[in-house]
């Protein structure tokens, strides 16, 4: 109890100092250990060396980071989705956590400017993203869970994430299988039919890969056709590679 007291009266007393360019306010805690969050920003190119010659750098606050920030989008969107099943999760997390999503929010809350490297990092598009999950790799040695838990869930996901586009990302399927054709290399066809007869779903859509029909789709337009026949391949893969295939 005196201790929490303590941290309340530290933190509207900082309330406004600047910490890599974010506000005490903004973080929600006074850092405590700042040479744990200079080893974050520290980019291997420019790394020290102990007497004893073990490297310092960024990197194994990224391992850490890296596991951290994953359980803890987990939990989140395990709660604001109480009723979605957990190939959805799984994708919605990726898009979260991928290194194109990281490296923007850590450029947006200005960690790119206080990286330290003795070579040019700017071509480099996952660096910043990697030092986000340092970032918050020292916040969790700093700090622990719940402080890190909370700088997410009150601070980077409201202000930096849109859980209604993450979602609409997630059900444009056909987006989804094409971006796994491109990665994979994999010749992907959508064929469109008009059926006459069918005038409630006049379209049908077969998708091939490969010159193999893998799924079929029907729909009003033929937007819902290929998007319905996308969505069967997508579960058709996912099922043959036993869940360890991610669209």
């Amino acid at each position: 109890m005196v201790r929490k007291i303590i941290q309340s009266i530290r933190l509207y007393l900082h309330r406004n100092d600047k910490f890599y360019g974010l506000s005490i306010s903004q973080i929600g805690f006074v850092p405590g250990n700042r040479n744990l969050y200079k080893l974050a920003l520290l980019h291997k190119s420019a790394s020290r060396y102990t007497k004893n010659g073990t490297v310092l750098n960024y990197e194994r606050l990224e391992f850490l980071g890296d596991a951290v920030l994953g359980a803890i989008i987990a939990e989140l969107l395990y709660k604001f989705f109480p009723i979605k099943d957990e190939g959805f999760l799984t994708r919605v997390r990726s898009k979260v956590v991928s290194r194109e999503s990281l490296n923007e929010l850590a450029i947006n809350i200005g960690l790119d400017k206080a990286v330290v490297a003795k070579s040019d990092i700017s071509k480099n598009k996952h660096v910043y993203g990697d030092v986000f999950e340092a970032f918050i790799g020292a916040m969790f040695l700093d700090q622990g869970f719940v402080n890190t838990k909370k700088f997410i869930e009150k601070f980077i996901f409201p202000n930096f994430f849109n859980i209604r586009e993450l979602v609409t990302v997630d059900r444009n399927y056909k987006s989804r299988l094409i971006e796994w054709g491109q990665k994979n290399r994999k010749e992907l066809s959508f064929d469109v039919r008009e059926n006459l007869k069918n005038h409630k779903n006049r379209f049908e859509c077969a998708i091939s890969i490969g010159g193999t029909v893998m799924g079929n789709g029907n729909g009003a337009s033929k937007k819902e056709a290929e998007q319905n026949a996308a969505e069967r391949v997508i579960e058709k893969l996912t099922e043959e590679a036993e869940g360890e295939l991610e669209i």
